[in-house]
Protein backbone atom coordinates (compact mmCIF):
# COMPACT_ATOMS: atom_id res chain seq x y z
CA UNK A 1 0.00 0.00 0.00
CA UNK A 2 1.81 3.11 -1.33
CA UNK A 3 0.58 6.73 -1.19
CA UNK A 4 1.68 8.00 2.21
CA UNK A 5 4.73 9.25 4.15
CA UNK A 6 6.22 5.92 5.21
CA UNK A 7 9.01 6.74 7.66
CA UNK A 8 9.12 8.33 11.06
CA UNK A 9 12.91 7.99 11.62
CA UNK A 10 15.12 11.11 11.83
CA UNK A 11 18.67 10.51 10.62
CA UNK A 12 21.61 12.23 12.26
CA UNK A 13 24.85 12.58 10.26
CA UNK A 14 28.10 12.50 12.30
CA UNK A 15 31.00 14.87 11.72
CA UNK A 16 34.27 13.69 10.19
CA UNK A 17 37.16 12.98 12.56
CA UNK A 18 39.19 16.20 11.74
CA UNK A 19 36.13 18.36 12.13
CA UNK A 20 35.35 16.72 15.46
CA UNK A 21 38.88 17.38 16.77
CA UNK A 22 38.73 21.03 15.71
CA UNK A 23 35.37 21.43 17.42
CA UNK A 24 36.82 19.96 20.63
CA UNK A 25 39.74 22.42 20.60
CA UNK A 26 37.45 25.38 20.06
CA UNK A 27 35.26 24.30 22.96
CA UNK A 28 38.32 24.04 25.26
CA UNK A 29 39.42 27.55 24.33
CA UNK A 30 36.03 29.17 24.60
CA UNK A 31 34.82 27.42 27.73
CA UNK A 32 31.62 25.45 28.16
CA UNK A 33 28.88 26.24 25.68
CA UNK A 34 25.52 27.46 26.99
CA UNK A 35 22.85 24.75 27.08
CA UNK A 36 20.90 24.39 23.87
CA UNK A 37 17.23 25.31 24.02
CA UNK A 38 14.91 22.33 24.34
CA UNK A 39 13.58 21.14 20.98
CA UNK A 40 9.84 21.55 20.60
CA UNK A 41 7.93 18.28 20.83
CA UNK A 42 7.49 16.70 17.40
CA UNK A 43 3.98 15.92 16.30
CA UNK A 44 2.93 13.93 13.27
CA UNK A 45 -0.82 14.22 13.74
CA UNK A 46 -2.84 16.54 11.53
CA UNK A 47 -6.20 18.20 12.09
CA UNK A 48 -8.85 15.57 12.71
CA UNK A 49 -6.36 12.72 13.18
CA UNK A 50 -7.14 12.28 16.87
CA UNK A 51 -10.85 11.71 16.23
CA UNK A 52 -10.10 9.32 13.36
CA UNK A 53 -7.63 7.38 15.47
CA UNK A 54 -10.15 7.05 18.30
CA UNK A 55 -12.78 5.67 15.90
CA UNK A 56 -10.42 3.15 14.36
CA UNK A 57 -8.91 2.06 17.68
CA UNK A 58 -12.40 1.50 19.07
CA UNK A 59 -13.38 -0.69 16.09
CA UNK A 60 -10.12 -2.64 16.23
CA UNK A 61 -10.69 -3.20 19.95
CA UNK A 62 -14.14 -4.63 19.30
CA UNK A 63 -12.57 -7.43 17.22
CA UNK A 64 -11.83 -10.32 19.60
CA UNK A 65 -8.86 -11.50 17.52
CA UNK A 66 -7.32 -8.15 16.58
CA UNK A 67 -7.27 -6.84 20.13
CA UNK A 68 -4.87 -9.66 21.06
CA UNK A 69 -2.33 -8.53 18.47
CA UNK A 70 0.59 -6.18 19.16
CA UNK A 71 0.86 -4.26 15.89
CA UNK A 72 1.29 -0.48 15.96
CA UNK A 73 -1.24 1.95 14.48
CA UNK A 74 -0.80 5.71 14.03
CA UNK A 75 -2.50 8.47 12.05
CA UNK A 76 -0.43 10.87 9.94
CA UNK A 77 -2.29 13.76 8.30
CA UNK A 78 -5.33 11.67 7.41
CA UNK A 79 -3.34 8.53 6.59
CA UNK A 80 -3.52 5.35 8.67
CA UNK A 81 -0.15 3.61 9.11
CA UNK A 82 0.14 0.05 10.45
CA UNK A 83 3.46 -1.48 11.48
CA UNK A 84 4.80 -4.25 13.69
CA UNK A 85 4.05 -7.95 13.67
CA UNK A 86 0.69 -9.67 13.25
CA UNK A 87 -0.27 -13.34 13.38
CA UNK A 88 -1.87 -13.97 9.97
CA UNK A 89 -2.60 -12.46 6.57
CA UNK A 90 -6.31 -12.65 7.32
CA UNK A 91 -5.94 -10.54 10.46
CA UNK A 92 -3.72 -8.06 8.63
CA UNK A 93 -6.29 -7.61 5.89
CA UNK A 94 -9.05 -7.21 8.47
CA UNK A 95 -7.17 -4.42 10.27
CA UNK A 96 -6.36 -2.58 7.04
CA UNK A 97 -9.96 -2.86 5.84
CA UNK A 98 -11.32 -1.42 9.08
CA UNK A 99 -9.22 1.73 8.58
CA UNK A 100 -9.92 1.95 4.84
CA UNK A 101 -13.67 1.91 5.44
CA UNK A 102 -13.62 4.97 7.75
CA UNK A 103 -14.64 8.27 6.16
CA UNK A 104 -11.85 10.78 6.64
CA UNK A 105 -9.00 8.31 6.11
CA UNK A 106 -7.33 9.28 2.84
CA UNK A 107 -4.67 6.58 2.74
CA UNK A 108 -3.74 3.30 4.44
CA UNK A 109 -0.11 2.14 4.60
CA UNK A 110 0.76 -1.45 5.44
CA UNK A 111 4.18 -1.90 7.05
CA UNK A 112 3.19 -4.96 9.08
CA UNK A 113 5.01 -8.28 8.92
CA UNK A 114 3.19 -11.57 9.32
CA UNK A 115 4.76 -14.18 11.62
CA UNK A 116 6.55 -16.83 9.54
CA UNK A 117 6.53 -19.68 12.04
CA UNK A 118 8.34 -22.94 11.59
CA UNK A 119 6.02 -24.83 9.22
CA UNK A 120 7.69 -25.82 5.92
CA UNK A 121 6.30 -24.48 2.64
CA UNK A 122 4.94 -27.87 1.60
CA UNK A 123 2.92 -28.20 4.78
CA UNK A 124 1.53 -24.67 4.37
CA UNK A 125 0.49 -25.42 0.78
CA UNK A 126 -1.23 -28.60 1.94
CA UNK A 127 -3.19 -26.73 4.64
CA UNK A 128 -4.28 -24.00 2.23
CA UNK A 129 -5.28 -26.57 -0.37
CA UNK A 130 -7.33 -28.46 2.20
CA UNK A 131 -9.20 -25.37 3.38
CA UNK A 132 -9.96 -24.15 -0.13
CA UNK A 133 -10.82 -27.67 -1.22
CA UNK A 134 -13.45 -27.87 1.52
CA UNK A 135 -14.85 -24.49 0.46
CA UNK A 136 -14.37 -25.11 -3.25
CA UNK A 137 -17.98 -25.95 -4.03
CA UNK A 138 -19.43 -22.93 -2.23
CA UNK A 139 -16.80 -20.64 -3.77
CA UNK A 140 -17.11 -22.09 -7.26
CA UNK A 141 -13.35 -22.70 -7.43
CA UNK A 142 -12.02 -24.38 -10.57
CA UNK A 143 -8.51 -25.46 -11.59
CA UNK A 144 -7.09 -24.42 -8.22
CA UNK A 145 -3.29 -24.40 -7.96
CA UNK A 146 -1.58 -23.64 -4.65
CA UNK A 147 2.12 -22.86 -4.29
CA UNK A 148 4.14 -21.60 -1.31
CA UNK A 149 7.72 -20.35 -1.51
CA UNK A 150 9.42 -19.02 1.61
CA UNK A 151 6.02 -18.39 3.19
CA UNK A 152 4.61 -16.52 0.16
CA UNK A 153 1.40 -18.12 -1.13
CA UNK A 154 0.36 -18.01 -4.79
CA UNK A 155 -3.20 -18.87 -5.77
CA UNK A 156 -4.13 -19.71 -9.36
CA UNK A 157 -7.38 -20.85 -10.90
CA UNK A 158 -10.80 -19.34 -11.47
CA UNK A 159 -13.83 -18.26 -9.44
CA UNK A 160 -17.28 -17.05 -10.50
CA UNK A 161 -16.88 -13.39 -9.47
CA UNK A 162 -14.97 -10.79 -7.45
CA UNK A 163 -16.71 -11.68 -4.18
CA UNK A 164 -15.59 -15.33 -4.44
CA UNK A 165 -12.05 -14.22 -5.21
CA UNK A 166 -11.95 -12.05 -2.08
CA UNK A 167 -13.45 -14.79 0.08
CA UNK A 168 -10.94 -17.39 -1.15
CA UNK A 169 -8.06 -15.09 -0.18
CA UNK A 170 -9.57 -14.52 3.26
CA UNK A 171 -9.81 -18.27 3.87
CA UNK A 172 -6.25 -18.90 2.69
CA UNK A 173 -5.01 -16.05 4.88
CA UNK A 174 -6.09 -17.83 8.06
CA UNK A 175 -3.28 -20.39 7.69
CA UNK A 176 -0.57 -19.45 10.17
CA UNK A 177 2.88 -19.20 8.60
CA UNK A 178 1.70 -17.74 5.28
CA UNK A 179 3.33 -14.31 5.22
CA UNK A 180 1.92 -12.89 1.98
CA UNK A 181 -0.66 -13.86 -0.64
CA UNK A 182 -0.34 -13.36 -4.39
CA UNK A 183 -3.89 -13.84 -5.60
CA UNK A 184 -4.11 -14.78 -9.30
CA UNK A 185 -7.64 -16.23 -9.13
CA UNK A 186 -9.58 -14.88 -12.10
CA UNK A 187 -13.34 -14.24 -12.03
CA UNK A 188 -14.95 -16.14 -14.88
CA UNK A 189 -17.41 -13.28 -15.43
CA UNK A 190 -14.61 -10.73 -15.92
CA UNK A 191 -14.94 -9.13 -19.35
CA UNK A 192 -12.13 -8.49 -21.80
CA UNK A 193 -11.21 -6.89 -25.08
CA UNK A 194 -8.69 -6.95 -27.88
CA UNK A 195 -8.22 -3.23 -28.52
CA UNK A 196 -8.73 0.08 -26.71
CA UNK A 197 -12.41 0.61 -27.72
CA UNK A 198 -13.46 -2.93 -26.72
CA UNK A 199 -11.49 -2.75 -23.47
CA UNK A 200 -13.10 0.58 -22.65
CA UNK A 201 -16.58 -0.84 -23.25
CA UNK A 202 -15.72 -3.86 -21.09
CA UNK A 203 -14.50 -1.63 -18.27
CA UNK A 204 -17.65 0.50 -18.38
CA UNK A 205 -19.86 -2.57 -18.22
CA UNK A 206 -17.86 -4.18 -15.41
CA UNK A 207 -17.83 -1.09 -13.21
CA UNK A 208 -21.52 -0.50 -13.84
CA UNK A 209 -22.34 -3.91 -12.35
CA UNK A 210 -23.17 -3.30 -8.69
CA UNK A 211 -22.17 -6.87 -7.81
CA UNK A 212 -18.58 -6.28 -8.96
CA UNK A 213 -18.04 -2.74 -7.68
CA UNK A 214 -20.36 -1.37 -5.02
CA UNK A 215 -18.51 1.65 -3.62
CA UNK A 216 -20.31 4.89 -4.50
CA UNK A 217 -18.37 7.61 -6.25
CA UNK A 218 -17.92 9.56 -9.46
CA UNK A 219 -15.44 7.52 -11.46
CA UNK A 220 -14.04 8.15 -14.91
CA UNK A 221 -12.10 5.68 -17.01
CA UNK A 222 -10.17 5.73 -20.24
CA UNK A 223 -8.11 3.13 -22.11
CA UNK A 224 -5.12 4.09 -24.21
CA UNK A 225 -2.64 1.56 -25.58
CA UNK A 226 -3.99 -1.03 -23.17
CA UNK A 227 -3.52 1.17 -20.07
CA UNK A 228 -6.71 1.78 -18.08
CA UNK A 229 -6.64 5.16 -16.32
CA UNK A 230 -9.08 5.66 -13.47
CA UNK A 231 -10.06 9.15 -12.29
CA UNK A 232 -12.78 10.89 -10.32
CA UNK A 233 -13.63 10.85 -6.62
CA UNK A 234 -14.72 8.47 -3.91
CA UNK A 235 -15.42 9.18 -0.25
CA UNK A 236 -13.66 6.09 1.15
CA UNK A 237 -10.11 4.88 0.61
CA UNK A 238 -11.47 1.35 0.34
CA UNK A 239 -13.43 2.45 -2.73
CA UNK A 240 -10.24 3.60 -4.43
CA UNK A 241 -8.48 0.32 -3.67
CA UNK A 242 -11.39 -1.80 -4.84
CA UNK A 243 -11.64 0.15 -8.08
CA UNK A 244 -7.99 -0.54 -8.85
CA UNK A 245 -8.40 -4.24 -8.08
CA UNK A 246 -11.53 -4.63 -10.22
CA UNK A 247 -9.88 -2.80 -13.12
CA UNK A 248 -6.87 -5.14 -13.00
CA UNK A 249 -9.13 -8.16 -13.56
CA UNK A 250 -10.33 -7.05 -17.00
CA UNK A 251 -8.77 -9.37 -19.55
CA UNK A 252 -6.49 -7.56 -21.95
CA UNK A 253 -5.66 -4.61 -19.70
CA UNK A 254 -1.87 -4.21 -19.60
CA UNK A 255 -1.71 -1.82 -16.63
CA UNK A 256 -3.98 0.22 -14.35
CA UNK A 257 -3.18 3.85 -13.56
CA UNK A 258 -5.30 4.63 -10.50
CA UNK A 259 -5.72 8.41 -10.13
CA UNK A 260 -8.95 8.34 -8.13
CA UNK A 261 -8.97 10.94 -5.37
CA UNK A 262 -10.23 10.18 -1.88
CA UNK A 263 -12.44 13.09 -0.85
CA UNK A 264 -14.08 12.61 2.58
CA UNK A 265 -16.33 15.64 1.93
CA UNK A 266 -17.79 14.08 -1.20
CA UNK A 267 -21.50 13.28 -0.81
CA UNK A 268 -22.09 10.32 -3.06
CA UNK A 269 -25.27 8.76 -4.31
CA UNK A 270 -26.37 5.20 -3.50
CA UNK A 271 -24.34 3.69 -6.36
CA UNK A 272 -21.19 4.58 -8.32
CA UNK A 273 -21.47 6.79 -11.39
CA UNK A 274 -19.07 5.69 -14.09
CA UNK A 275 -18.29 7.63 -17.26
CA UNK A 276 -15.61 7.94 -19.92
CA UNK A 277 -12.71 10.25 -19.10
CA UNK A 278 -11.50 12.94 -21.44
Amino acid sequence: MSDLTRSFVTAFAGATAPAACLAALLLCAAGPAPPAPAAPPRTIAGPGDFALRERIVKTLGQDADLRKERFVFVMVNGGAVFSGEIKSCALKKRALTIAADVRGVINVTDEMTVTRGGAPDGELAKMVGGLLGDAGESLGLKDLAVKVEDGVLSLDGSVPDVASRVRAEEIAGTVLGVTRISNHLMPRNAPGGTDDPSLQRAALDYFSDFHQFAYPGDITLKVQQGVLTLGGRVSLYMGRQQAGMVASLIRGIARVDNRIKVDPTYLEGPRPRVSLGS
